[in-house]
């Protein structure tokens, strides 16, 4: 299990002993610095109400699972009752979780999960499928507004690789695996699933489908949603399993109606999965003179059959933060990049303020890398983009699964930092971009301290592409959350006054929900309601998300809705 409050295992922490320019950073933005350390709230202190679990449903479960396998402890309880987003882990720190589940049991298989469902729908108790613990929109929380028991089912126990068709490039994989362990039972046997989410280390193959999941090579494989090729999933109503078929014309896509329902209408347990023959990488990194030349330089990649597998451009701000992560190194490297710096701004004519770092990547074979890379590199040298080599690209790939764990730091000493992503159409881009960026640095700015806008743009399509902010500003005390509230709430309505998508990847769970009416329109409303009444009629199946309704508790976790928040109103 992750940390209670913070990312990644006990103990994880980010390193920041060779990094002498990143307290600079953070003050000169914010004003936080190590002097303005909170430790959380002792997790033992932490005081958890006691189950609402009757004797009898206990009682039942365990005959269906053993003993060993439901847990009504206190620890086990906390662990499972949220995820990692900055509200999660503003109130885990303040040792004030909310609603955490009654019980958490751990089945091993789908009959299993069956079982559960058939003895939830009988004994009127809540189900949220649990997988690692790393959602960050509130998905696998309980809702305080419900009354009837609520147990978690995580998955974890549910990690195999069922089997490998090499005639077909499938695999079955159960629903609870985590990343590193599908990448390892496949690699061994020379293939690879190729999705790697920031959360890869501590997410599941269940809540990537759950959530639309889309990893750093999507660019080349697709999100999540374009890997499936079946899957299972228990319902209230039965068991849906869908025929593994390279394609059918048999009505809507029943694949596509599940993943990204957010266990809502039942627990995917299992899924057939398109895999690859593992290729050579090689990541590249180029400066670009700024964000408006990176973003050409995507949009153009995108377009052609020799694109990357992956593609990230970070604005200005955050190029600035990776190169504070960079140990500083010798004399001899301090030399050479002064003069890097002195040919960029007297021979190319870059402002090194605007800068912007582009990291490229490419999979497959050794020729075919080759010939995309230096298509790629082409098209960067025309639009005067400066090559700094593969040093670059690697360093950018050995700390890609670093940065959750700069969040903690920063809210380790009184920081503020959370996310906002969407997709945006490639004609929309900039202008999407320059309104957010510039909207947020006013809302953040306190005092001298303009506050962190960072953005990048990754998930490249051949219509549009995924824009993703992190913003950060010392937290505001005594009035931590509503602050919170306010930047998120800007951020959304910002993006979706631009006509921007309310999520590309991190999905609705209750944080997006108050937006959620309104991007789809009553139709749509009508037809998700449908679906879930359909397969769901007791409402059983994590109540509350996706789909507002009065077991959703908006008012609690958005005070004043709706009139406080909705789609178009921010300025």
């Amino acid at each position: 299990m992750m940390a209670f409050s913070g990312w990644g295992y006990p103990g994880s922490a980010f390193d920041a002993s060779d990094k002498p320019a990143l307290w600079e950073l953070i003050h000169r933005k914010m004003g936080c610095g190590p002097a303005d350390r909170a430790p959380p709230a002792e997790f033992a202190a932490i005081q958890v109400p006691e189950p609402r679990a009757d004797a009898g449903s206990v009682a039942a479960l365990r005959a269906l699972l053993g003993g060993e396998h439901v847990a009504l402890d206190r620890e086990t309880r906390l662990l499972h009752g949220m995820g990692k987003s900055y509200r999660d882990l503003l109130r885990a720190r303040a040792g004030r979780p909310g609603r955490v589940p009654d019980v958490v049991v751990f089945p091993e298989s789908t009959v299993q999960v069956a079982d559960i469902v058939s003895l939830a729908r009988a004994r009127k108790f809540a189900i949220i499928p649990f997988g690692g613990g790393t959602n960050i929109v509130g998905g696998v929380e309980p809702s305080p507004a419900l009354a009837a028991p609520v147990v978690t089912v995580s998955l974890r126990r549910m990690n195999r690789l069922v089997s490998l068709d090499e005639v077909s490039g499938t695999a079955t994989i159960e629903a609870g695996a985590l990343g590193p362990e599908i990448e390892q039972a496949l690699n061994g046997r020379g293939y690879t699933l190729g999705h790697f989410p920031d959360s890869f280390l501590h997410s599941t193959l269940g809540g990537w489908l759950a959530t639309r999941s889309a990893g750093m090579q999507s660019d080349a494989r697709g999100k999540i949603e374009d890997m499936v090729v079946s899957l299972k999933i228990v319902t209230p109503v039965g068991m849906l399993a869908t025929r593994v078929a390279a394609r059918s014309a048999t009505g809507p896509d029943l694949n596509q109606i599940v993943v990204g329902s957010e266990g809502t209408v039942g627990i995917i347990t299992e899924a057939t999965m398109t895999v690859h023959r593992r290729g050579v990488q090689a990541y590249h990194g180029v400066l670009m003179p700024d964000f408006r030349s990176g973003v050409e330089l995507m949009r153009r990649c995108s377009r052609e059959d020799s694109a990357p597998s992956t593609m990230r451009l970070s604005n200005a701000e955050e190029t600035e933060l990776g190169l504070t992560l960079k140990p500083p190194g010798g004399p001899g490297a301090r030399a050479f990049k002064a003069m890097v710096k002195a040919y960029l701004r007297r021979v190319r004519g870059f402002n090194l303020g605007e800068a912007c770092l582009l990291i490229l990547g490419w999979e497959g074979s050794a020729g075919d890398v080759g010939r995309r890379r230096a298509r790629s590199l082409a098209i960067a040298r025309g639009l005067n983009g400066f090559s700094l080599g593969e040093s670059a690209g690697n360093a950018w790939f050995d700390r890609k699964y670093d940065y959750p764990l700069l969040r903690d730091l920063v809210m380790e000493h009184g920081g503020m930092v959370d996310v906002t992503e969407a997709t945006v159409t490639w004609r929309d881009a900039m202008a999407t971009y320059e309104r957010v960026h510039g909207a947020m640095h006013r809302e953040l700015c306190r005092e001298a301290f303009p506050g962190y806008v960072g953005c990048h743009l990754s998930h490249a399509y051949e219509t549009g592409v995924c824009i993703y902010f992190t913003f950060a500003a010392a937290r505001a005390k005594g009035a931590e959350m509503e602050q919170y509230l306010r930047a998120k709430a800007l951020s959304v309505e910002l993006l979706l006054g631009a006509g921007a998508s309310l999520s590309h990847h991190h999905s609705i769970g209750y944080e997006h929900l108050p937006w959620m009416e309104d991007y789809v329109g009553p139709a749509g409303m009508a037809a998700l309601r449908g679906l879930k009444a359909a397969l769901d009629p007791g409402n059983i199946c994590n109540p509350g998300k996706l789909l507002p309704s009065a077991e959703s508790a908006l008012g609690q976790y958005w005070p004043g809705y709706p009139a406080g928040v909705g789609a178009g109103r921010a300025p």
